[in-house]
């Protein structure tokens, strides 16, 4: 595991985009979004995503066959019982508009679903999955929690933006994935957030385009060594 100093030098590289992002908040207004808000832009559509577990529910009818055909929780428990086939821990998003939700779709687990005694907090994980041959496989698995999608031209895939969290740091990272070769594959990281001892909240903002692939690579990196992606 890397030294906290050597964690501090990734954000240093991008220490001049906070005076770019602290002067945008003075002239971009900002506006209440949805659970799921879609915003125009260009070439492609934006879906944001701030899933609320409390108020979640099955509304397709497949989910909960999907979670037996998984064995990814317990049958044998009802309601809301730690480890339930339950809407309280599973969240189901379509992956590809062109399949039917049983063939492919976005596990988003519920950080509470599953006790993790190394975490300071509860950790939400994103699984892929999709129909090969009859059976479901998992393509991506994320340590971390979906936040976004974005509509590619050409493709029935859009990317999807992941936030990781290294909690022994206070550490934030999104980084874009883009389909490729049946999977979601590393593309970039355009936001990184870490907690400020002195000022006592999270800083941070987006990489600049000067620092954009060294940036980038030092992340990709720290989430493979984190184990935080598979």
């Amino acid at each position: 595991m890397k030294e906290n100093t050597s964690r501090r030098n990734l954000f240093l590289m991008i220490g001049t985009a906070l005076l770019v992002i602290t002067a945008m908040v003075y002239f971009i207004p900002l506006s209440k979004g949805k659970k799921r808000e879609k915003d125009k832009e260009p070439d492609q559509l934006v879906e944001k995503f701030d899933v609320d577990f409390k108020s979640n529910a099955f509304r397709e009818g497949v989910e909960l066959s999907l979670l037996k055909e998984l064995k990814i929780c317990d049958t044998t428990k009802v309601g809301n019982e730690m480890g339930a086939c339950s809407p309280k821990y599973f969240h189901f998003i379509p992956l590809n508009p062109t399949k039917p939700l049983k063939d492919a779709f976005i596990l988003l687990i519920n950080g509470l679903a599953f006790a993790d005694p190394e975490a300071k907090f509860p950790i939400r994980r994103t699984l892929i999955f999709e129909r090969e041959k009859g059976v479901l496989v998992a393509v991506n698995k994320f340590k971390g929690n979906i936040i976004e999608r974005r509509k590619v031209q050409g493709s029935d895939y859009p990317d999807i933006v992941m936030r990781f969290r290294l909690d022994q740091y206070n550490e934030k990272y999104h980084v874009i994935y883009t389909w490729k070769n049946k999977r979601y594959q590393f593309k970039q990281c355009e936001k990184l957030v870490y907690w400020d001892e002195t000022e006592m909240k999270f800083v941070g903002g987006t990489v600049l385009a000067s620092k954009q692939d060294s940036v980038s690579r030092e992340v990709e990196k720290i989430l493979k060594e984190e184990n935080l992606v598979d």
